[in-house]
């Protein structure tokens, strides 16, 4: 845990309110864009796997050059919970994002339904399923399930604890789009399993505007440790425990007399 942690845990960091919104409007537009990527061409047929993944993929890059400066652009609980492991966001802070994440994704499948004809609300013409509501593929168990969200939310979780390292500043330029196309990435090989929710946030809200909750526990139980993996994987691994503690400094110093990191700052980049 850095310093930002041992000196500040529980107190609340300045502009949060603002990074609240911006969870909220970031989060809505995943949800609204991605889960539009689940409805095609508009055909009773679903889309192809590579729309869906791309779809995700692309908004997670939109929503990052739209918000990253502002909030991160976290959009997933799994991802607050890794950032205030390391020292990025505060407990209080944390929680303020998860909330916003969840009204948020609430409010943008809501809004998907609305513009959305009622016949094309499934995953296909014989489909009972809602579209964009994350399952289980009937020939994986249980847990296989839950172990293909802890790996892919542990992957998702590395590669953000990389942008948020100091040795990557340097790289920040581009992060929106290796970010974007990461979680394509993992969506092109693990969606036919689970769906590859990877965000509690993302799989809660089309099940709760549809009154489909068969297995939701595994896209809670999943993230979540996968979430606590992937961070402490890269902490004990890859961290550089100086340089990291002296940065974690500077975001602080910086939160303090702005309110908010700068663009070049460890919250620019996620």
């Amino acid at each position: 845990m850095t310093s930002i942690h041992k000196d500040a845990l529980w107190t609340m960091q300045k502009g949060t309110l603002t990074m609240f919104l911006a969870e909220v409007v970031g989060t809505a537009v995943l949800i609204f864009l991605g889960c539009m990527g689940s409805v095609g061409t508009l055909a009773l047929e679903p889309p192809k796997p590579l729309q869906t993944a791309l779809t995700f993929g692309l908004t997670v890059n939109l929503i990052i050059m739209m918000l990253g400066h502002v909030s991160g652009a976290h959009l997933n609980p799994a991802v607050t919970i890794g950032a205030v492991i390391v020292g990025v966001k505060t407990v209080p802070t944390g929680i303020i994002y998860i909330i916003g994440q969840f009204i948020g994704a609430t409010l943008g499948y809501g809004t998907l339904k609305m513009v959305t004809p009622d016949e094309l609300l499934n995953d296909g013409l014989n489909s009972t399923t809602s579209f964009c509501v994350t399952a289980v593929h009937p020939g994986i168990s249980v847990m296989q399930g839950i172990l293909i969200e802890v790996l892919c939310t542990a992957i998702i979780l590395c590669t953000a604890c990389a942008t948020w390292d100091p040795r990557c500043a340097h790289t920040t330029d581009s992060t929106a789009l290796r970010f974007g196309f990461s979680v394509a990435g993992i969506s092109f090989a693990a969606a036919p399993y689970t769906g590859c929710s990877m965000n509690p946030a993302r799989t809660f809200a089309p099940a709760f505007w549809n009154n489909e909750w068969t297995n939701q526990w595994i896209y809670w139980v999943g993230p979540i440790l996968g979430a606590l993996l992937g961070t402490y994987t890269y902490q004990v691994l890859f961290r550089e425990p100086a340089k990291l503690e002296q940065h974690s400094r500077s975001v602080s110093v910086t939160e303090t007399r702005n309110g908010n990191m700068s663009s070049r700052n460890l919250e620019d980049v996620l």
